[in-house]
């Protein structure tokens, strides 16, 4: 059978197929793999496929080893093999295996190619099985194992690692680790534990196609809404129900929690738990190149236009929006940058890579990726684009200063503005209808006109074609045209996170919080319409909440993305706002400056500039500041008030800064004398570090004598194992052509050995060997061969005598000590031969000699 052909599904037990736990291990994995195994029933109901990095030259012994530390079926699989419950297939030599319809299929690999069968092995089973994968990373050296875990956790799997004090080599565990894919980090005893714990209790175990039973609390589920939206600030009301469903019961699998309220309990006393479960339903998985024959397409049909089009002092800017651990936006950049060489261009290319998950952001910006990148990104774009760094690899410099991230709530805060290109690729399939209109009148709203939209392979724009028409429908790339009608058009509200004090528990809870959200979203669109134009400014002056038509005073600057107060200003309202606002954070007082003239879009003005502290309910100051740009003269009465005079304002703003300067030179001596400091430490450290480096480069040449070494006595080892194989079948091929009866015993008189002559004469099979010999019948009925036998061990010397079986036939017995090369005693030989057919063969010598 061929990959090619055509597989019948395997058949399917009433509620649904096994369980699959795949099990990845290289080296060290033997010992990890018979712990796991011996913790292990033999009627778990679960299916286990283990991958490991297996010689090509040598026939894997593996089957027969598993199989004396666990009562299930080890098998080696075959192609098309169905895959069973209560039973263990093992990966054959050289190939490649992948599961399908509940079947594995094998494949060659690639001889000398980089070859990751864990990753291919666990990508199919998260495919196949989705949120019901598990995946278990073992001993093991490299990165084996961590793209495919990527995958099952996209799916919805769960993903064990080895603990890596447990495993005797921990690079594959470390590196799931490190990638913050791991769901469990135990022992091989506790995985095995823990598994069986969660095929037990966790609901979609026992089948993928019942509905959540969480779905019937709605009270509960309403809660956990609300707590995840306490922690994170993010609102899941709106994402799919049953993805949201699913990852809920999965944690409450994970976290033991039997009922959906007790779950609801750990999230309001574990506020990690909550982390945790926002991280699961974000889905923060994603790789280089995702469907690497779309992002060729937009090369071709997005990207070279952009560039042609754009003006060489033109920015062109891009957004890649839910960018999470940042592999789609260092691949735009990548793009870009071929395309700019390719075209014989320069272009200021920004790409502004936002998620709502902060540690993501903080992750992408490092730009420091495992090693399992090499099987997503071509060796080309690996040599030139990026740096080994140990284990990992690195984004070039020259490609991370083509992206700026930053954590952003694309439903939640305003979006950016002018952009040439929005890639959002499987971000909408987790929203629901009405998340997804909003998300396209933002992208209606930010693109410019001839931008393009870059989507999933599994969403579409066709139901907004007037505004985004389709370039290459089959790879979802849409054309913008800003005079495209989308209907019911409305353009979010954009505010900050409210947060509020805890409140106990009691009946109702859920639906009062829900009222009182309800009620808070009315408060802030009544405000935000009807207040005159103003803004909130947190201690770094970064804009925090709009108000009113602010439109005439503050605008969005093109360039790097900001709210920075100072950034977004009217000039003519830059001097008076920065003095302002330096003078009610000095004074802790509201500042007001009139007849201030000011150039906006709708002509020319006179207002009035306030500045006011803001203060919680019980008046303690919040370290907030109100700036209000007032047309009428209905300011505030109290604090400071003054006619606003240029001369006068710019020459206390100097003032002001020449304070500041003056602090900030003293500030800036000190630093430097601690500097100069830390630079002499720092010198005397990188001499030790380069003496040190030496040592270890020293060290790593006498490693690498050291293992060349142990190289060659393996291949000593090896040599001698196969002439001492071929020496055992020598004696066995011996043994069994020879007339002679011969048994061997140990000193208790256990069978080690005998050949088929003397089988019959003691009525012994093949399973009787170490069985003591006393247990057995023989055909000599006037020999008492145990004593005799016991007589030899004891004295030492041969027993030689014709004895008679029952059949009257005559042979002769020889009962001898088992002598060692370093002749010691290890046991007896006993050996019967047949008298009369001796003497033939006595007699026939003569005569064929003749």
């Amino acid at each position: 059978m061929t990959d090619n052909d055509t597989l019948v599904p395997a058949p399917e037990r009433k509620n649904d197929a096994p369980l699959i736990v795949g099990i990845g291990a290289s080296a060290g994995g033997l010992e990890a793999l018979q712990q796991f195994f011996s913790s292990l029933p033999d009627n778990s109901g679960l299916a286990f496929v283990v991958v490991q990095h297996l010689s090509p030259d040598y026939k894997s012994l593996m089957a027969e080893i598993l199989g004396k530390h666990t009562g299930m079926t080890v098998r080696q699989a075959e192609h098309g093999m169905a895959v069973e419950p209560n039973a263990v297939f093992l990966i054959p030599p050289k190939k490649n295996m992948t599961v399908k319809n509940g079947r594995l299929l094998l494949s060659d690999y690639e001889a000398g190619a980089i070859n990751h069968p864990i990753d291919v092995f666990f990508v199919s089973l998260a495919e196949e099985r989705r949120e019901l994968a598990v995946a278990v990373v073992l001993s093991g050296t490299g990165s084996d194992g961590t793209g495919g875990v990527k995958a099952v956790k996209e799916h919805g799997g769960i993903v064990f690692v080895q603990e890596p004090r447990s495993a005797r080599f921990d690079g594959m565990p470390r590196s799931a680790i490190n990638a913050g894919l791991a769901d469990f980090i135990l022992s091989p005893r506790e995985i095995a534990e823990e598994i069986l714990n969660l095929s037990s209790h966790y609901p979609g175990m026992s089948s993928a196609e019942r509905d959540p039973f969480l779905s019937e609390d709605e009270d509960t589920l309403a809660r956990i809404y609300m707590l995840l939206k306490k922690a994170s600030g993010i609102d899941f009301t709106h994402y799919k129900r049953n993805t949201v469903l699913r990852r809920i019961e999965r944690r409450m699998a994970v976290t033991h929690c039997p009922t959906p309220d007790s779950f609801a309990r750990l999230l309001e006393d574990n506020r990690n738990e909550a982390a945790l479960l926002v991280k699961d339903i974000l889905i923060g998985v994603t790789r280089f190149f995702r469907d690497a024959e779309f992002f060729e397409k937009l090369k071709a049909v997005a990207v070279f236009p952009i560039l042609e089009n754009s003006a060489p002092d033109e920015p062109v800017r891009v957004w890649s929006a839910g960018c999470s651990t940042g592999e789609e936006a260092y691949s735009l950049a990548m793009l870009f940058h071929e395309a700019m060489e390719e075209k014989g261009l320069r272009r200021d290319v920004k790409i502004f890579a936002t998620d709502v998950d902060t540690g993501a952001i903080e992750q992408a910006g490092k730009g420091l990726f495992p090693e399992s990148v090499a099987d997503d990104v071509s060796p080309e774009r690996l040599a030139k684009y990026f740096l080994k760094r140990g284990d990992h690899y690195q984004v070039s410099k020259e490609i991370r200063k083509m992206i700026i991230f930053a954590p952003h709530n694309m439903l939640s805060d305003p979006p950016f503005g002018k952009l040439s290109l929005i890639c959002c690729r499987n971000v909408l399939i987790y929203f629901q209808p009405v998340l997804q209109k909003g998300l396209f009148a933002i992208f209606h709203a930010a693109l410019k006109n001839g931008g393009y939209l870059f989507l999933g392979k599994s969403e579409t724009a066709s139901e907004y074609g007037k505004a985004f028409q389709p370039v290459s429908v089959a790879e979802k790339i849409y054309v913008h045209r800003s005079d495209g009608k989308m209907a019911d058009f409305m353009p979010p509200s954009f505010s900050i996170p409210k947060v509020r004090a805890a409140r106990p528990n009691a009946s109702g809870l859920a639906r009062r919080e829900e009222n009182t959200l309800a009620l808070e979203d009315v408060y802030t669109r009544f405000l935000e319409r009807f207040l005159p134009a103003s803004v909130v400014l947190d201690e770094q002056n970064n804009v925090i909440h709009f108000f009113g038509n602010y439109a005439d005073f503050l605008n969005i600057a093109p360039g790097k993305a900001t709210f920075n107060f100072f950034s977004l200003v009217n000039k003519d309202i830059n001097l008076a706002s920065s003095t302002a606002i330096s003078r009610c954070r000095a004074e802790r007082c509201p500042v007001t400056y009139t007849g201030i003239d000011v150039d906006t879009p709708s002509g020319r003005k006179v207002i009035t500039l306030s500045v006011c502290p803001v203060s919680d309910s019980s008046d303690i100051p919040t370290g907030l500041l109100a700036v209000l740009f007032l047309e009428e003269h209905d300011f505030p009465q109290e604090g400071v008030r003054e006619k606003y005079d240029i001369n006068v304002t710019a020459a206390q703003r100097i003032t002001d800064l020449e304070r500041e300067l003056q602090v900030s030179q003293n500030d800036l001596r000190s630093t430097i004398g601690e500097l100069e400091t830390v630079n002499e430490e720092l010198q005397a450290a990188n001499e030790e570090l380069l003496t040190a480096n030496e040592e270890l480069q020293s060290s790593n040449e006498e490693l690498q004598s050291v293992n060349e070494e142990l190289y060659t006595v393996n291949s000593e080892f090896q040599q001698k194992l196969d002439e001492l194989t071929m020496m055992t079948n020598d004696l066995s091929n011996f043994l069994s052509s020879t007339m002679i009866g011969i048994l061997f015993v140990d000193g208790n008189l256990n069978i080690r050995k005998f050949t088929e002559y003397i089988g019959r004469e003691f009525q012994l099979v093949s399973q009787d060997v170490d069985r003591p010999l006393q247990i057995f019948a023989h055909s000599f009925p006037e020999e008492d061969i145990v004593k005799d036998a016991r007589n030899v061990l004891k004295n030492l010397t041969p027993i030689d005598r014709e004895v008679t079986a029952m059949n009257g036939r005559c042979y002769t017995m020889r009962i001898a000590p088992y002598r060692t090369t370093e002749n010691s005693i290890r046991g007896l030989v006993i050996t019967v031969i047949d008298s009369l057919g001796a003497g033939q063969n006595r007699n026939a010598s003569p005569k064929a000699g003749a």
